[in-house]
């Protein structure tokens, strides 16, 4: 198989619960489409069946589909998975690598179900801090500068949320993903300034929204199936990724890009063609006076976060 120029140091994978991928032109999410622009991208990448948080975390977390990690719903249990499932952060820890996952606050009564799902997962830490993208962004940025090599998830539920109370495409839809599009921005300026060159980001959904019904999105139509991928940072070179792409293809493509080895159970290939070996690190790219500026509005925005 391919190897990447070297091992990059971190991944950073953002799921934005409930993103359509035609949200991104309709509502002008001007930083995601200049992280798009920087990166590697698909807009017609497909999420499993259902097409449900629960389960396409799940796969997430696993790298392989609803039918054999047991998650066929859109509520969080700990499943009697077959023994050569491996979830991706034990993977890392038995390579030496830390996994820590941020999301939003969770009731009470939730917290021990919380916990035993990190133990069976792997996961080095979670962080429940925060209720929309920039609360959680800003739980993240308290914790960002100890991050060393590894990888670190955070979901921000902002446009599921307005999709299931307003309706996918709704103007309090365009509203939030508008806001979540900040955030995106927000934290290509933290990568800029905390970590260099030596960080990738991947950014997807777990599923799309308001096919069958305005309100949901666990049909098979189109709409509620279609999710976006993007790459950014390290050493991704611009351009589309391939037709037929997956939500599978996101954890193989994180335990390559980090030099850990992919279990054979898992389900999706490495996205491994955006990866130029001649062309060295790219970070992503501004101007001097555009970063300073970009840092300087992201120590504003997370003075406002999340406490």
């Amino acid at each position: 198989m391919y190897q990447p120029p070297s091992p990059l140091r971190r991944v950073i994978l953002v799921v934005a619960d409930g993103l359509r991928p035609d949200a991104i032109a309709r509502f002008n999410l001007v930083s995601i489409r200049r992280m798009m622009r920087q990166g590697s991208f698909t807009l017609s990448a497909t999420t499993v069946t259902p097409s449900v948080t629960a389960a396409a975390m799940t796969s997430l977390l696993t790298g392989v589909a609803p039918d054999r990690h047991g998650v066929r719903s859109d509520s969080f249990f700990v499943p009697v998975s077959p023994p050569d499932v491996r979830p991706m952060p034990k993977v890392l820890a038995e390579a030496g690598m830390v996994s820590g996952a941020f999301m939003r606050e969770l009731p009470r009564p939730f917290h021990p179900l919380a916990k035993q799902l990190t133990r069976r997962l792997g996961l080095t830490y979670t962080t429940f801090s925060g209720h929309n993208a920039r609360e959680i962004l800003g739980a993240f940025y308290r914790h960002a500068g100890s991050v060393e090599r590894g990888l670190t998830i955070m979901h921000w539920p902002d446009a599921d949320q307005a999709g299931h109370e307003h309706g996918w495409m709704s103007t309090e839809y365009g509203e939030a993903v508008t806001r979540l599009d900040d955030a995106v921005g927000t934290l290509m300026g933290m990568m800029e300034l905390l970590y260099g060159q030596d960080t990738l980001l991947v950014f997807t959904a777990d599923h799309g929204g308001g096919g069958a019904h305005p309100n949901r999105h666990d049909s098979l139509h189109a709409l509620d199936r279609t999710i976006p991928i993007v790459l950014a940072g390290g050493s991704v070179t611009p351009g589309e990724l391939r037709p037929r792409s997956s939500i599978l293809d996101v954890p193989a493509t994180i335990l390559w890009a980090l030099g850990a080895g992919i279990p054979d159970s898992y389900a999706g290939r490495p996205f491994f063609e955006p990866f130029d070996k001649t062309s060295g690190r790219r970070a992503l790219q501004r101007t001097a006076p555009q970063q300073s500026s970009v840092v300087a509005g992201s120590t504003r925005f997370m003075e406002g976060g999340a406490e």
